[in-house]
C-alpha cells in the first residue's frame, strides 16, 4: 500500500499559511515544524514523484489531495485556498485525475521569491525560509522593517530611509497604475545602476556606501542602498508634467528639468550635462522621450511661430499631459 492510500491523522503541530504563498513551500514548512521528512510528506498527501528539485517549485493538488493536506495541516480547506494561489489553479495541459489524490509539480510564473524572514518565523519557527508571489517592486517588508528583495535580507533599523521609500512607492503606485509605476521603477534601477558602474556622481555614490555600511551591505551596488532615490526618480520619471516638459520644450530649457532632478536627489547639477563629454543615462532618458514626441514638438513650435508673424505675441499652451504619459 502506497502512503497515499493510508488512512492520515493531523500533524502535532501546525504551520500558519502565507498569504501568496507557494503550496511546495507551506508543505515544506510544515513538515520543518513537524521533524518529518519533506519528500515524505509529499508522498503522503498524494500520487507523486518528489525529489529535491520540486522544493523552489510550486504543485497542483487535486481536490483529494487537498483534503488529504487540510487533515495533516488541520487548517480548513477554505484558509488554504485563500492563501496559497495553486490551489484554486487549474493546471495548463494535462487535467488533474480525480480517482486518486494527486499532487504535480510545476514552476511557478513569475519565479516565486522568498519571504521575509521574519514573518515566516512568526508562522513556523523551525525554518526562516518561505517562497511567496510577489511583484518584484515590494521590496520591503513594511512590518518588520527588512529588505526582502535579495539574499541575504537586511535589517533596515539603521536606514530607515528605505523603509520610508517602499511607502513612497506604494503612493506612487496607488497614484498611477501599477504597469506604469513599475516601468519607472525599473527604468530608475537601471539609471542607478549605471550611475554606479560607471562611476557617475560620486556623492551619491559615496552616500550609497556609507547607507551599505550601516546596514551591512557591501558597497554601492546592492539595490537596496540605492532604493531611497530609485523610488524619488521614479516619480520624477512618471510626472505628467515633467514629462509634457521634457518632450516639448527646446533645448535650452531641459536644464529646468535636470536642475529639478538634482534637487530631489540631493546631487550636483552639472553631473548630468558636463562629465567629461559622457552623456549622462539621465539624458539620454530625456532623448528618448524627446525623440518619442518629436512630431507633436515639431508642430507645435512650427505653429506657434506661424501664429506671431500673424497675430504678434499669442500664448499657445503645450498639448495635454495625457499625451505624454
Amino acid at each position: 500500500m502506497k502512503r497515499w492510500e493510508r488512512n492520515i491523522r493531523p500533524l502535532p503541530l501546525r504551520a500558519r499559511p502565507m498569504a501568496g504563498e507557494t503550496t511546495v513551500s507551506f508543505i515544506a514548512r510544515l513538515a520543518a515544524v513537524n521533524d518529518f521528512p519533506v519528500l515524505l510528506l509529499f508522498r503522503t498527501i498524494g500520487d507523486c514523484v518528489p525529489g529535491k528539485h520540486v522544493l523552489h517549485r510550486d504543485a497542483y493538488l487535486n481536490a483529494s489531495a487537498q483534503e488529504r493536506l487540510t487533515v495533516l495541516s488541520r487548517t480548513p480547506v477554505d484558509h488554504l485556498r485563500k492563501a496559497l494561489p495553486s490551489l484554486t489553479l487549474k493546471p495548463r495541459y494535462v487535467p488533474l485525475p480525480f480517482e486518486r489524490p494527486l499532487v504535480r509539480f510545476f514552476r511557478g510564473y513569475p519565479y516565486p521569491v522568498r519571504a521575509c524572514r521574519s514573518c515566516t518565523l512568526r508562522r513556523s519557527p523551525a525554518t526562516p525560509v518561505a517562497w511567496e508571489y510577489r511583484d518584484l517592486d515590494r521590496c520591503v517588508c513594511l512590518t518588520h522593517g527588512r529588505w526582502i528583495n535579495s539574499t541575504p535580507q537586511f535589517d533596515l533599523a539603521a536606514a530607515p530611509e528605505i523603509i520610508t521609500a517602499q511607502a513612497d512607492y506604494n503612493e506612487l503606485v496607488a497614484r498611477h497604475d501599477q504597469p506604469k509605476a513599475s516601468a519607472a521603477f525599473f527604468q530608475a534601477w537601471n539609471l542607478t545602476t549605471r550611475w554606479v558602474n560607471e562611476k557617475r556622481h560620486p556623492d551619491l555614490i559615496d552616500r550609497w556606501n556609507s547607507r551599505a555600511a550601516a546596514i551591512g551591505a557591501t558597497g554601492a551596488g546592492k539595490a537596496a542602498v540605492r532604493f531611497p532615490e530609485m523610488v524619488q526618480l521614479a516619480h520624477v520619471l512618471t510626472d505628467p508634467d515633467w514629462r509634457r516638459h521634457v518632450s516639448m520644450v527646446e533645448l535650452y530649457d531641459l536644464d529646468h528639468f535636470y536642475r529639478h532632478t538634482a534637487k530631489v536627489l540631493g546631487v550636483d547639477r552639472d553631473g548630468f550635462i558636463t562629465d567629461r563629454g559622457r552623456t549622462d543615462p539621465l539624458c539620454e532618458w530625456a532623448q528618448d522621450l524627446r525623440s518619442r514626441h518629436a512630431a507633436a514638438r515639431l508642430g507645435f513650435w512650427s505653429d506657434l511661430r506661424r501664429n506671431r508673424s500673424r497675430y504678434g505675441s499669442t500664448p499657445q499652451p503645450f498639448p495635454e499631459t495625457r499625451h505624454f504619459t
